[in-house]
């Protein structure tokens, strides 16, 4: 039977996963393609982030996705951080991607975990676990520079762009939260430690 930590990351997932298999069987509706998007098609905004191009993307992005769920549910943050995490990424990845351009198709859960992961890692430095936060980080940049030279693991063109959004995005909550963890811990002063 799963433990009560397990039992939340797996409804996600499997929710989102049933949700990108609906989505990846009709991408040419749900993708972000950036033309129609900006002749108002707006829903391609939030609907792209569960369009996968490929069964391998599908793959890779679920994959990816639980094994952020899986670190989020050790750090055993509420589930409404892990929703703001993710909605905050996912509006980061569809502006930066709407206003740089750097496709003109787009779908992927990889800006969100990407996200996550971020979130993940800083508060894995923040509470000590510096070792394996500075192992999850210097991977997730190296992932990224490789993306940058065109190198990609799930069988589509890697927009990086995207993965910047998200752990931009993820980093600026996971700062928040712990401004926020530490003002109620540690008084108003400033929420700095003294």
């Amino acid at each position: 039977m799963c433990s009560q930590n397990w039992q939340k990351p797996m409804t996600v997932w499997l929710i989102t996963a049933l949700a990108a298999v609906v989505a990846t069987n009709s991408p040419e509706f749900w993708s972000l393609d950036i033309a129609r998007a900006g002749h108002g098609e707006w829903w391609r905004l939030a609907s792209c982030h569960l369009v996968h191009l490929t069964w391998q993307h599908f793959r890779s992005d679920l994959l990816a996705l639980g094994l952020c769920l899986f670190l989020f549910s050790h750090l055993e943050e509420r589930p409404r951080v892990l929703a703001m995490t993710a909605l905050l990424s996912a509006c980061s990845v569809s502006l930066v991607l709407m206003a740089v351009r750097p496709v003109e198709i787009y779908g992927g859960l990889s800006g969100i975990t990407a996200g996550l992961l971020s979130f993940s890692v800083m508060n894995m430095l923040a509470n000590g676990a510096r070792t394996s936060g500075i192992v999850l980080l210097a991977g997730m940049f190296f992932k990224i520079v490789l993306e940058w030279q065109g190198v990609s693991a799930s069988g589509v063109a890697p927009v990086w762009q995207a993965h910047c959004a998200g752990a931009a995005a993820g980093a600026l909550a996971s700062s928040l939260c712990i401004e926020y963890d530490s003002r109620i811990i540690f008084g108003n002063d400033s929420g700095r430690i003294s």
